[in-house]
């Protein structure tokens, strides 16, 4: 994905015309590597609109652009959070600007001080692949704080903390190509910021005068493959796509680009899902612990036979013997013998022969029971990570506070997590109709027992982990029969949102509301339902896309 100076240039260009001198309303930061910004004010047609910047500087996709979506606010702000708070909170953006034709954006932001003095800050943001970084400093480029610092070393070529002067990175002999007119040497690989894919279409057009090419029109373009997606600024010929789709901003290029290849980027979602696989290795080794417990249990309730016999032979032990050989008048019929401890009496030998019996018969109740409990326990892990292969920030902080009223996320003491907080559902409006869906276990309570009534469909993937989508019809009008259109986006959401997104004739069932019933004393949310049709889709995400999808 080639962010690179040439498509950052053009991106500070639509940014300067699409923020310029809107005022900062809110700062949030749904996780250690997003910030977003949102602000307000005026458009091209005088108009009070509100936008939110939305910066990420995630080693692998670092990205900058204006979203559509909405964000969660963390219930527990983090540091960085309360420092732009602090600092830029209520400024107005001034200017973005970049760094010659490199990955470094500059945010110039005017704001006021604690007296009310107009003071300048500076959100320095260097979209460099694993040296990502956001960087607060004022107007003299002296650091306040940063998302990533690095203290001096050796290994460091550059001091990112507070207190210290910002240094912009050291810069090889690079031609900015926006000033180059003739470039007859055909050198390109010396073009600062531009990627090699550009490099090819430059050489493969034989472009001399670079500066009269990058003035014509961008052309934001999302490249399909057949497992890969890429983008660019520019059309490039060179690229030869499966589809090519066009966009009219670099925001709304760059957010489905990053929406197609991946829901969400989050090292949060990473380290939560390790965490949850750890456990989840754990549990299938405690199934095999348990089901060889179970085994050693069964083979023991031979004591409760053995005890019988021994019982109507008592007469025949004598203190001291290792053994005795009784007739098995119960199953065998035929002589057996019993081991005995010669230390014991007779009646303290037939004591402990029963005891072991009834221990085998607690055990194997007890393990039994604990057998369910643990792979209803794998059941619900399982569950919860494929929710969160397809989870958003919103759904994220929903299914992390499930985790810990559950016990496998530890709760954070020091500061009270929200009450009452607004659970997150996801809409797309079909005129008179409408789907509603659920991502996460939350969600999914919520969606079916507070939301939707008796005569509205539900749809879900047949037999594993998936989103509960439920189409809402008109006035909960049992009469009502969905359109072929509602069911195949119905269902088409309830697979993509699944295991099976990547596959083909998934099978979805569908039934109304009122035929569901949730299963009891089981973790998560999952139900048995009766009255169901099933229909066979291959997930599309394009299909989706062509709907607009809001949050609640």
């Amino acid at each position: 994905m080639p962010l690179d100076g040439t498509f950052l240039h053009f991106l500070t260009n639509e940014l300067n015309e699409e923020l310029t001198n809107f005022k900062i309303n809110k700062i949030y930061q749904p996780s250690f590597n997003e910030i977003v910004i949102q602000t307000r004010g005026k458009n091209k047609t005088g108009l009070i609109v509100s936008k939110d910047l939305y910066l990420s500087c995630n080693l692998d996709k670092p990205k900058i652009y204006i979203s559509t979506k909405k964000f969660t606010n963390p219930d527990v702000p983090l540091n960085f959070t309360m420092l732009l708070r602090k600092y830029i909170d209520r400024g107005v953006i001034k200017s973005f600007k970049q760094f010659n034709n490199d990955r470094i954006l500059m945010i110039n932001i005017e704001s006021s001080n604690e007296l009310g003095d107009s003071k300048e800050f500076i959100i320095i943001f260097e979209l460099m692949g694993r040296n990502s970084n956001i960087i607060l400093a004022d107007d003299k480029f002296q650091i306040i704080d940063a998302i990533r610092k690095f203290v001096p070393s050796d290994s460091n070529t550059r001091t990112i903390i507070p207190k210290a002067i910002y240094e912009f990175p050291i810069q090889n002999a690079r031609i900015n190509p926006f000033t180059v007119t003739s470039l007859e040497n055909k050198e390109y690989h010396l073009l600062e910021g531009c990627a090699k894919i550009f490099q090819n279409e430059l050489e493969e057009q034989g472009i001399i005068n670079i500066k009269e090419y990058l003035d014509k029109q961008i052309f934001p373009t999302l490249y399909k493959f057949e497992n890969k997606f890429d983008f660019y600024c520019f059309d490039l010929s060179i690229i030869n796509a499966k589809e090519k789709v066009y966009y009219n901003t670099l925001s709304e290029l760059l957010e489905n680009a990053f929406i197609t290849s991946d829901i969400i980027t989050n090292y949060q979602i990473t380290n939560l899902v390790k965490h949850l696989k750890r456990i989840h290795t754990n549990k299938l080794q405690k199934i095999g612990n348990l089901e060889n417990d179970l085994a050693k249990a069964n083979e023991n309730l031979k004591y409760n036979h053995l005890g019988i016999l021994l019982q109507s032979n008592l007469y025949l032990v004598k203190y001291g013997m290792k053994d005795v050989t009784v007739y098995d008048f119960l199953e065998e019929q035929k002589d057996i013998l019993i081991e005995l401890d010669p230390l014991l009496s007779p009646s303290d030998n037939l004591s402990k022969i029963f005891k072991k019996g009834k221990k085998a018969s607690t055990a194997i109740s007890k393990v039994t029971e604990q057998l369910k409990i643990t792979k209803d326990e794998i059941e619900y892990l399982e569950e919860i990570i494929e929710q969160l292969s397809f989870a958003s920030n919103n759904d994220f902080e929903e299914i992390k506070s499930e985790l810990i009223e559950n016990g496998y996320l530890k709760k954070k003491n020091e500061k009270k997590m929200k009450k009452n907080k607004k659970i997150n559902l996801s809409k797309i409006n079909l005129g008179s109709s409408y789907i509603l869906i659920g991502k996460n276990n939350i969600q999914n309570e919520y969606l079916i027992h507070k939301v939707a009534m008796k005569n509205d469909f539900w749809f879900h993937v047949k037999d594993a982990p998936g989103a509960h989508v439920v189409l809402c019809v008109p006035n909960n009008n049992e009469a009502y029969l969905p359109t072929e259109e509602e069911i195949r986006l119905a269902s088409n959401i309830a697979s993509y949102f699944s295991k099976f997104s990547k596959s083909s004739s998934v099978a979805v069932d569908y039934t109304r509301i009122k035929f569901l019933k949730k299963i009891p004393k089981h973790q998560g949310y999952n139900v048995t339902y009766t009255n169901n049709k099933t229909i066979y889709i291959d997930p599309d995400i394009d299909i989706i896309n062509k709907y607009n999808i809001k949050s609640l």
